[in-house]
């Protein structure tokens, strides 16, 4: 027995592949060697490039640089900074979301107020009202504003990012700082806001600063600041506050002779996460989340097979991946902000939050203040079919709890048909009737929206992503602030469930299938034509796709015993038994039917004139005229023989010598 659930590994007499595991070594770009044209090629095969250059290999001029990959996608070379890996559920987690500071929209507790009073109730970004309004005194060589200490909690020679909220009142410029100890040692991001489209930094004793800002509408401005903090963070604090342009002192805020200038703050943050979005409101305690990784694994080890841990129930392990080959259309799969993407009513900011991976890529799609109308982003694609497509997009509420999908042509009209997602509760609203749609919690927010259409209307396909403000709705006045964070989207032509990631960075990419399977001759004490097969799996792909198998014992394409989900000739999302020798179709066995992300488990027995199920503990279901095939050879796992791929995952499997009673079914199935 090979239990995949609780020994993540191969039984070593076991086979895995996955074609997509080798590079066919280095490419000089300069002078294009080896030569590479388009149109000539192995699809999945790929190059490091060793020389940087220019090439037009058939498709326009493309510069690489080195240690860029260039890719052959079965028509066209491509580049791409990574040859195309696979990803997995892994069983690590990482630190998703953070926020050091507290009563981080309430400036009356925890934060002390220098050479100012100070008012609440200001009309905040996100429509609340709970901005800060800090008025000066009136005096020389005085330093308003709001402070928190940080004083250990900070780390010394770390980089941190501060993301604060400013909105002029009477007063010419705003800042965000913070600092480690008061000598020489801080930075600060500040805005003028005469001309707030650019951010002035500086400091000492710190490193590596930077800063942005962004407009947000209802004169509110986001500013952003990164730094490496110094040696000595033992006297470490935070500020918010108004200025006049004045430099800032060693005590990391400028001194300046003041009048009764005001400004508004609101929405303080500090991570070594460094997010770029404020996502962690804090009260009394600070904010710290950890989410399960979606980990990639590079070619050089891709041959290794995906063992998973569901992130949705932290971490409990799902089994073995078996996946067949799957092509991801979206050509920047965590990257809106390229021109694959338009945006109407909206800005798209790259980079901003810790995306399901670990790594800071997230991206937002933010709404502008557009009243009574929609707002969101729109890609197209060529999917070479009106069949069944598939979109996928991991999801993150940052202000909007309601995400839209829409399958339209790009002709430019407009369908109607619609999904709604729930970000807040992590649950499908209305959907049109011909899409199936599911979501998948990722951990710490986050989720992954998938959605089907039975066919599209042409062979190019419009993708619209609506922000929404409640199910059924996409028209609403945008707040300019409000949005959601978007990362790994993907679109599958002809398929009828999504895969996993295949990350893309400028051009279509395809991941290579998985390939399980073991030679019955190294499986001691088999004997043909008898014997008994359990498995479980992690649940089902799709309710309409068929032969989704979860094993095959096989000797040649007429003589075949498989178990697994399959549509044809009976329902849905039937858990189907088939023999098959030379002689033509011998059983066809349903023990019962699966919902689709529900695993199950089955025992079936196969001999002479006697073929047998048991799923779940369920009553047992068998055919005593039928044959059973002979010669079988090999055990393929997920599959048969590169085919009719489970696209889930296997938690255990085990063949027996023998064809065990209607009782043994049952029990090893409860």
């Amino acid at each position: 027995m090979q239990d995949y659930g609780n020994s993540p590994r191969i039984d070593p007499r076991a086979t895995f592949s996955r074609s997509d595991t080798a590079s066919s070594g280095d490419w000089n770009a300069s002078t294009n060697s080896p030569g590479l044209t388009d149109g000539s090629g192995t699809a999945n095969q790929y190059y490091r490039v060793s020389v940087g250059g220019t090439q037009d290999l058939g498709s326009g001029s493309i510069t690489y640089a080195v240690g860029d990959y260039v890719k052959y996608s079965g028509s066209v070379w491509f580049k791409t900074t990574q040859p195309i890996g696979v990803t997995y559920w892994s069983n690590e987690k990482h630190l998703s979301s953070e926020n050091l500071l507290l009563q981080s929209e309430d400036f009356t507790t925890s934060w002390g107020l220098s050479e100012a009073s100070g008012a609440a109730g200001a009309t905040a970004p996100d429509g609340g009202t709970d901005a800060y309004t800090i008025t000066c005194y009136t005096a020389s060589s005085k330093s308003p504003r709001v402070n928190q200490s940080l004083s250990g909690k900070l780390s010394a020679n770390t980089q941190y990012t501060m993301v604060g909220h400013v909105k002029a009142g009477t007063a010419t410029h705003g800042y965000i700082s913070f600092r480690g100890t008061n000598v020489n040692n801080y930075a600060y991001a500040q805005i003028e806001f005469a001309s707030p489209g650019s951010v002035s930094t500086g400091g000492a004793g710190f490193s590596g600063i930077s800063g942005t800002v962004t407009a947000l509408g209802s004169s509110w401005y986001k500013l952003t600041l990164t730094a490496t903090t110094g040696s000595d963070v033992s006297g470490a604090f935070a500020f918010l506050g108004p200025n006049d342009g004045t430099a800032f002192g060693i005590s990391g805020y400028p001194t300046w002779d003041t009048a009764a200038e005001t400004i508004e703050v609101w929405g303080a943050q500090i991570s070594s996460t460094n997010t770029k979005t404020y996502d962690s409101p804090t009260t009394t305690q600070i904010a710290r989340s950890y989410a399960p990784s979606l980990k990639y694994v590079t070619p050089a080890t891709g041959g290794m097979a995906r063992f998973e841990y569901d992130p949705a129930t932290d971490g409990q392990s799902m089994g073995v991946l078996i996946e067949s080959q799957a092509t991801n259309l979206v050509t920047y799969s965590s990257d809106i902000t390229q021109s694959f993407f338009t945006g109407f009513r909206s800005t798209q900011e790259s980079n901003v939050a810790v995306a399901p991976d670990g790594t800071l890529t997230a991206d937002l799609l933010r709404e502008d203040s557009s009243s009574g109308n929609s707002h969101g982003v729109f890609f197209e694609y060529a999917s070479g079919g009106t069949t069944a497509q598939t979109i996928s997009v991991y999801a993150k509420a940052a202000g909007r709890n309601h995400l839209s999908f829409r399958f339209d042509t790009t002709n430019g009209v407009f369908g109607s048909d619609f999904v709604w997602f729930n970000l807040s509760t992590g649950a499908v609203g209305t959907t049109d009737s011909d899409i199936t749609a599911s979501i998948e919690s990722c951990g710490n927010g986050w989720y992954r929206c998938i959605s089907t259409r039975t066919a599209l209307a042409s062979a190019n396909g419009r993708i619209v992503l609506y922000l929404a403000d409640a199910d059924n709705s996409t028209s609403y006045d945008g707040d300019s602030y409000s949005g959601v964070l978007l990362w790994g989207i993907q679109a599958e032509a002809n398929a009828s469930h999504a895969s996993s990631l295949v990350s893309t960075s400028g051009a279509s990419a395809t991941r290579a299938a998985d390939s399980l399977s073991v030679t019955t001759a190294d499986i001691p004490g088999f004997s043909e034509g008898v014997g008994t097969v359990v498995y479980e799996t992690g649940g089902v792909a799709s309710a309409t796709e068929t032969n989704q198998l979860a094993f095959g014992l096989r000797a040649d394409g007429a003589n075949f015993f498989t178990a697994g989900v399959n549509n044809g000739g009976v329902t849905d999302a039937s858990v189907r038994v088939y023999s098959k020798t030379s002689d033509g179709d011998q059983a066809f066995l349903n023990p019962g039917t699966a919902a689709v992300g529900t695993g199950y488990k089955l025992a079936c027995r196969y001999e002479l004139d006697n073929i047998a199920a048991s799923m779940n503990g369920g009553t047992v279901v068998s055919d005593t005229s039928c044959k059973v095939p002979v010669g079988i050879d090999t055990l393929w796992v997920g599959e048969l023989d590169g085919n009719y791929h489970l696209n889930s995952n296997i938690k255990r499997i085990a063949l027996y010598n023998e064809a065990l009673s209607d009782t043994n079914l049952q029990a090893l199935t409860s």
